[in-house]
């Protein structure tokens, strides 16, 4: 499970502007501050107090009850004679008292005992699944600011790289070695380059702002990676382990599992109804003048006893409430059913992501090398006339793409294993830190 105790240091960095961090830091201050976060740490808060709400259903049930008030009136009645006599009432009138009432046995406050402790387990388990979830966002979008951030300045490269070939080509073409295709095809490409510039821009405008949102704070500089990016193959290496991991461990099929716990015990709440209560029932009254025929009188008393209660007939609405019950906890079994294939798909998924991720790299690595061997063989061959125009500008595009798919595919390898550990349940502040190991380098996020 992550760990939800954040470190003491970081009590004063909300105060502090954010100029440079990684991945383990973005980490800490989402812990700290970010609203994503702090409202699942409240949710859970609040789900914690069931258990105390579940439990005060079986404990002692006390009130006191205190009137006071003054009677105004005449009263008629007949003396000895038959004759009728008109009495002033004018009095006040005082009443004290004090109950007790313990529950001995009620099946329905029983079952909601229980339930509260479910609740606080299924907070639990919503708080876990969320806290992981939250973590993998936040590598996601720290990623993707690395991404368009490095982006732009490829495309800038690129298009420093076409801006030379524009001008190459007009010097050709006013020399007489060129053609006017040439220039219109290096303008053309120069163009798009350019556009592809803004677009990076505008992209890097975004994903700083939704990493902003989950952190309450937008940085100046974040780490990027080192240039050496080992693979390590998974331990373990096979797909039935890391399923059976996550049947064991993830949290969002634990609360699944919880519900439909839930939801069994709310088919006993709903029974219970047909069943009788018992209560032990203590009372203590202190009474004056509490009605006419007690005028000027004051009365203590205590008393004690038992209050049976027995249901007879509700118009069939416990009957149906038990169906509708039953009804709820086959649907919670079958989410349960539903929850555990996604868990299966998503571990799948990403456990397929982490090993193709690791030859994808390897292909990249050695495509971004025969690229830049191919550009430079085509301005080779361009001097030599055995390659065109068109043959270069291809080639310095190539170079861009298989750079950024590169960069693309470490990024999202490293994304992958957050993610498989998320599916697994087993996301923890040690995942974190290995991958925030890749990370080194500043990287300024501004254009």
């Amino acid at each position: 499970m992550l760990v939800r105790q954040i470190l003491s240091g970081l009590c004063c960095l909300a105060c502090l502007p954010v100029h440079s961090m990684d991945l383990l830091q973005a980490w800490e201050l989402l812990q700290l501050q970010g609203p994503t976060y702090r409202a699942a740490v409240h949710e859970r808060a609040a789900g914690l107090e069931n258990p105390a709400i579940g439990r005060a259903g079986l404990l002692p049930q006390i009130t006191a009850r205190a009137s006071k008030s003054q009677v105004d009136g005449t009263q008629e009645q007949q003396n000895a004679f038959g004759r009728r006599i008109e009495n002033d009432l004018d009095y006040d009138s005082e009443n004290l008292s004090l109950q007790l009432r313990q529950p001995l046995y009620n099946r329905q406050k029983m079952v909601e005992y229980r339930q509260g402790k479910q609740r606080a387990s299924y907070s639990e388990a919503v708080f876990d699944a969320k806290t992981q979830s939250v973590a993998v966002r936040l590598a996601s979008r720290y990623f993707d600011v690395l991404l368009t951030r490095e982006t732009i300045d490829l495309s800038r490269a690129k298009l420093k790289a076409f801006e030379q070939q524009v001008a190459a080509a007009k010097r050709r073409f006013d020399l007489g070695d060129g053609t006017i295709t040439d220039v219109d095809q290096a303008t053309a490409r120069r163009d798009l380059a350019q556009a592809g510039v803004i677009e990076a821009e505008d992209n890097l405008v975004v994903a700083l702002r939704l990493l902003q949102e989950l952190l309450g704070n937008n940085p100046d500089q974040l780490a990027t990676l080192h240039a050496e990016f080992p693979t390590p193959p998974l331990q373990p290496d096979n797909l039935q382990d890391w399923l059976q991991k996550a049947q064991l461990n993830n949290p969002s099929l634990r609360a699944r599992q919880l519900n439909h716990g839930l939801a069994e015990e709310e088919v006993k709440r709903a029974s219970s109804a047909h069943w009788p209560t018992l209560d032990l029932v203590l009372g203590y009254t202190d009474s004056e003048s509490d009605s006419l025929s007690t005028i000027n009188q004051t009365n203590r008393y205590s008393s004690i006893g038992l209050e049976f209660t027995m249901p007879l007939y509700s118009g069939g609405g416990v009957s149906a409430r038990v169906r509708q019950a039953t009804a709820s906890r086959e649907q919670a079994g079958e989410e349960v059913n539903a929850s555990r294939e996604e868990v299966f798909s998503a571990t799948t998924r990403e456990f397929r992501g982490v090993q193709s991720g690791q030859a994808r790299i390897r292909a990249l690595q050695q495509a971004v090398i025969s690229s830049e061997r191919a550009q430079d063989s085509a301005r080779k061959g361009f001097l030599a006339g055995s390659s065109t125009n068109v043959d270069i500008l291809n080639a310095e595009e190539q170079v861009f793409i298989a750079r950024r798919d590169l960069l693309e595919a470490k990024l999202r390898y490293l994304l992958a294993r957050l993610q498989l550990a998320a599916a697994v349940g087993l996301l923890g502040e040690d995942d974190i830190l290995q991958v925030n190991d890749y990370l080194g380098p500043e990287l300024a996020l501004g254009y």
